[in-house]
């Protein structure tokens, strides 16, 4: 590695040269200010005394056999100053612009824009672009604005720096600007063979480069291959990948590595880059075996998050009506606590040709689960790790049986219901009495926009044929959510409610039985309940009540004669038939198998593991054989720590259990970590109590643990450890 400062121009080399962008590396992002900004210190160098102004580092590293450079680092500015010139160019040929010094046009392209002696066959630029600006900035030497490509921002900024440089009062002639760009200098960093890219990669992006967690991950990915192999991996896989995701993979990347390393919860998305490097590492991953896998995925993933299901019939993809829909009404709640779970499970039923049925009747077990819970006011986000297990969970189900030679008849759906059914505390399905109850009293009005999207189109389109898109009209406020009886009493709806109209109002105000869908808000909200239904003249204008709206939930109101406590009850009866019938609480005939020997989770909290040994445990639904109880805890807390160092090491600044520090003789202690320590010294019960510690400053559920024990005999009198180890 050298490194050597000069000018700029310098650096586009000889008419031999290409400046090649590698695949790995982003599309052209500099916007408008960034021009902008560009331009101004152009202005202010024309006008200093200075004899060069900064512009920054390139890095360049040689380009497999060929003559050419790969620009690791750089890309930006190369681009927008050979962007500034080709403008500057144009602008003297369309006679908008000055140039005095005679061949300099044409010493300009030579040397900064053209190479008409490379290698490549076809393209005789300096400037190699990724594919995806290739052809918008190849178009530009047409100087033909008709034949421009206006969406590229290799366009835009081209047409940015043609307008400044156009614009009276003009502020360089052509020959200005040359010298003024010849001022720019850089530090020109070259890569010898030896080097590694990707570590010089990654110490400039540790100093700030505005890299998506994706850029770093298809840099990791496709940087350490031949240019030959990165062109075609790019193209193979990782372009597919980006288009399925609509350019920005990072979140399926997420999802991905969360089901490919059998995670309990999805990383932190800032911490996304540097966990994919660990799991690569694992067992010496193949980058192209794994863009492979990814594609596979991605496939998945696309479905979900557009509403669009697919299934395969006779080799062929055909988009599922029915199941498209089904997903549309999970993704009203905007939440991805389900994707994981989701990809996972589609990817499965697919494969394994599951029927239209089965596909459907999952799904409704999934939103029946959510629904329930947003009802009363339970959060959807407890449930990231209940939606990363829940498939694993079903597949160990039907392994059970498989290892034991026993048939299991029951289709997906109801091995499922059962693990949604045994989840208890923070992750329960509420049962149909609080379900009930919720739906009487939920706030409603001040629920999350999503969550009314979602509950609302669902009463609005139940048992009707006919769709209405309520998210849509509500999202472009067509349709809003309306109090009948109003927020704030007025002495005609005192009247109309009776003598309990406080009680009435503060009980029913923002539940289901007092809102409903109108695009009149605004025009009849405080008005009596028979100008409501029927609508009436205002200010010479008839404006349409209850019974002229579209929406058969706010229809319904004009069977009622009045508002008032019978009416509020009655129709809060009918909301809640028809939430119960939308999402009755799921049944299950699975039964899971006897165990040969027992099983204890961790939370069991009055289970005592005196004269208990240990056989085994399962972690995270991974086996492992262990007799120790130490170990156990040893185990458990490294493959914690494994998986989330930065929340372990948060819980060690607390100083209980673990440390940053040992406080006593390194015996009572076991170093999980560098500077990160394990209290190991404490009886079972105890070592029981550090691992549901550990779990709550994680989020992980107590079930995700569970023991394998048998009866030992007591220890002798005299023994000091007992069963303890």
């Amino acid at each position: 590695m050298k490194g050597t400062a000069m000018p700029l121009q310098q650096v586009w080399g000889n008419g031999l040269t290409q400046l090649v962008i590698p695949v790995y590396q982003r599309n052209y992002a500099w916007k408008i200010e960034n021009c902008n900004q560009l331009f101004a210190d152009l202005e202010k160098l024309k006008d200093s005394q200075r004899s060069h102004h900064f512009f920054g580092s390139i890095v360049t590293s040689p380009a497999g056999s060929s003559r050419d450079l790969l620009i690791i680092d750089g890309q930006q500015r190369l681009t927008t100053t050979s962007l500034l010139m080709l403008a500057a160019i144009k602008a003297v040929r369309d006679g908008k612009m000055e140039c005095v010094q005679k061949g300099l046009l044409e010493q300009t392209t030579e040397t900064m824009l053209t190479a008409k002696y490379a290698a490549h066959p076809t393209y005789k630029f300096k400037l190699l672009p990724i594919e995806q600006d290739r052809l918008a900035y190849e178009r530009l030497f047409t100087f033909d604005a008709e034949q421009f490509i206006s969406s590229s921002k290799v366009t835009q900024n081209f047409n940015c720096f043609y307008e400044k440089l156009t614009t009276a009062p003009q502020p360089f002639t052509f020959d200005e600007l040359y010298n003024v760009v010849d001022r720019l200098q850089v530090i020109c960093i070259d890569l010898d063979n030896d080097d590694d890219p990707q570590l010089i990669f990654e110490s400039l992006n540790s100093t700030g480069l505005a890299l998506e967690e994706a850029d770093k991950i298809r840099n990791y990915l496709l940087m350490s291959l031949a240019p030959a192999q990165q062109e075609e991996c790019f193209k193979e896989y990782w372009h597919k990948i980006q288009t399925a995701t609509n350019g920005s993979p990072t979140m399926f990347l997420r999802d991905y590595i969360t089901i490919s390393d059998n995670l309990l919860r999805p990383i932190k998305l800032n911490g996304l880059y540097f966990h994919w490097k660990k799991y690569m590492a694992q067992e010496g991953r193949d980058r192209i075996t794994e863009l492979s896998s990814m594609l596979d995925y991605v496939r998945y993933y696309q479905m979900i998050n557009t509403a669009q299901i697919s299934l395969l019939q006779d080799d062929q993809w055909v988009k599922n009506d029915r199941l498209s829909k089904k997903m549309a009404q999970l993704r009203n709640l905007e939440t991805d606590v389900i994707n994981v779970f989701l990809i996972s499970f589609i990817k499965y039923a697919i494969e394994n040709q599951f029927s239209e049925n089965e596909i459907w009747k999952v799904l409704d077990l999934v939103e029946g689960y959510l629904a329930r819970r947003i009802i009363c006011s339970m959060s959807s986000n407890s449930l990231t790790q209940t939606f990363c297990a829940l498939h694993r969970d079903v597949l160990r189900s039907v392994s059970d049986y498989e290892k034991a030679g026993k048939q299991l008849s029951l289709p997906y759906h109801e091995i499922l219901a059962y693990h949604i059914l045994r989840r208890e505390g923070n992750f329960r399905i509420p049962r149909d009495e609080m379900f009930s109850e919720a739906i009487l009293s939920r706030n409603v009005y001040q629920m999350p926009k999503a969550a009314q999207h979602f509950l609302f189109e669902r009463l609005e389109n139940f048992n009707h044929t006919e769709f209405i898109d309520v998210k849509k009209h509500m999202m472009n406020g067509e349709a809003t959510i309306e109090h009948i009886m109003p927020q704030t009493l007025t002495p005609i709806w005192r009247k109309e409610l009776g003598d309990d109209a406080e009680t009435i109002h503060a009980q029913y105000l923002h539940t289901f039985a007092n809102l409903t869908l109108t695009g009149v808000n605004s025009e009849l909200s405080n008005n009596p309940f028979n100008d409501k239904k029927n609508g009436k003249m205002m200010n010479g204008q008839f404006i349409n009540g209850y019974q002229g709206s579209i929406y058969r939930l706010t229809q319904e109101l004009v069977a009622y004669d009045e508002w008032n406590l019978n009416s509020l009850q009655h129709r809060a009866n009918k909301i809640k038939s028809k939430l119960l019938s939308l999402y009755p609480l799921p049944a299950s005939a699975f039964k899971p198998l006897p165990k040969p020997q027992e099983e204890v989770s961790l939370d069991q909290e009055d289970f005592n593991p005196t004269n208990r040994g240990l056989i085994g445990y399962r972690l995270l639904g991974e086996e492992h054989m262990q007799t120790y109880w130490v170990d156990m805890l040893i185990g458990v807390v490294k493959e914690l720590y494994r998986r989330y160092p930065d929340a372990l090491e948060a819980a060690a600044q607390k100083d209980v259990w673990v440390h940053r520090v040992m406080k006593e003789d390194e015996k009572r202690y076991h170093k999980i970590g560098e500077g990160f320590y394990l209290w190991k010294n404490a009886n079972n019960r105890n070592k029981l109590t550090i691992l549901r510690y550990l779990f709550d400053e994680l989020e992980i559920a107590y079930g995700e643990l569970v023991l394998y024990i048998e009866p030992v005999a007591p220890a002798p009198a005299d023994s000091p450890n007992g069963s303890e180890q």
